[in-house]
């Protein structure tokens, strides 16, 4: 039987998370290029970047304070 710490499982949630965020950005890709350039789009990427850094912030493994 495999037995995995948490750290692994953290390592393992944080992969697959991983893929979900690279695919919003990817798509989005496009809206990073154009909306600036409108008056309120601005506006909507940095509230757009901002909860992006929050969601990466959430799945990545914080290192154990020792």
């Amino acid at each position: 039987m495999i037995v995995l710490n948490a750290t692994w499982q953290r390592v393992a949630l944080s992969g697959l998370l991983v893929i979900p965020l690279a695919l919003v950005i990817v798509l989005m890709t496009p809206a990073f290029l154009l909306l600036p350039f409108v008056p309120s789009g601005r506006e909507f990427i940095l509230t757009l970047v901002d909860k992006i850094t929050a969601w990466a912030r959430v799945i990545v493994p914080k290192t154990d304070a020792k």
